[in-house]
């Protein structure tokens, strides 16, 4: 089944490379496309899309305004040329930024990671309330072999330099020559968080945090505070219990 998507840059040559993109991958199946981000609104308003790939700065309304503004947003990957809007984006929790000129192969890896996302969200759905998520597997290379690891085993990934050192929940570590910037690109937008530039967390497993630290299987793993805001709004504030 293909992903619904809507495209939105006030630039048409843009738009256009943007759609000639999602027909290459032959995953995406574009709903509407706009230049105006009024339009667009107005769209998302009447007409549920599982993705929305948006231009930031454009007349009358930014694309970072346009997420605010909707009560439930798709998923979003913002673009821009101007890099410095990609805190504030990552701050709405959007899945990937794209700087411009964007590419073909900078495109389809947010598209994979979008696929990703989607892939975990429609299992965990079709889970019964009491089962234990079973969020896949990936391989990374170590001692010149191939290594399985799933999602839900892995606790913490931590920076060393050039390799990261990948934490799991039996007690081993594993090193791979990626570094954490690059790894963190290609795992699945959602399930691991970044609490601190070091440290690449899976959100499911943080058992508590402060201002200054989460906890991860009686690990403290220091949280950044360019990091903070981002880290509570994903995993504390979506399911905190409240008083009315």
């Amino acid at each position: 089944m293909k992903i619904s998507c809507l495209l939105l840059d006030d630039d048409r040559l843009v738009l256009e490379l943007l759609q000639a993109y999602a027909t290459m991958t032959n995953v995406l199946e574009v709903k509407a496309a706009f230049t105006d981000p009024l339009e667009a609104h107005q769209y998302l308003l009447e007409n549920p899309v599982q993705v929305l790939f948006s231009d930031v700065t454009m007349p009358h309304l930014s694309g970072i305004d346009l997420v605010k503004s909707l009560h439930h947003p798709p998923l979003v990957v913002l673009m821009t040329a101007h890099p410095q809007y990609a805190m504030e984006g990552f701050n709405l929790d959007v899945i990937d930024f794209l700087l411009k000129p964007i590419s073909l192969e900078r495109f389809l890896r947010a598209v994979n990671k979008v696929a990703s996302l989607l892939r975990v969200q429609t299992h965990s759905a079709d889970l019964p309330p009491d089962a234990a998520p079973d969020w896949g597997s990936f391989f990374i290379r170590t001692d010149a072999r191939f290594v399985r690891l799933h999602y839900r085993e892995v606790l913490f990934i931590e920076a060393l330099k050039d390799f990261t050192k990948i934490n799991t929940a039996d007690g081993r570590s594993h090193l791979t020559l990626v570094n954490l910037k690059n790894l963190e690109h290609q795992l699945p937008a959602g399930l691991f968080v970044r609490t601190h530039r070091s440290y690449l967390v899976n959100a499911a497993r943080i058992d508590s945090m402060s201002s200054l630290e989460v906890k991860v299987a009686g690990h403290a793993l220091p949280l950044g505070q360019t990091y903070r805001e981002r880290v509570t709004e994903q995993i504390v504030n979506t399911t905190l219990i409240r008083r009315n």
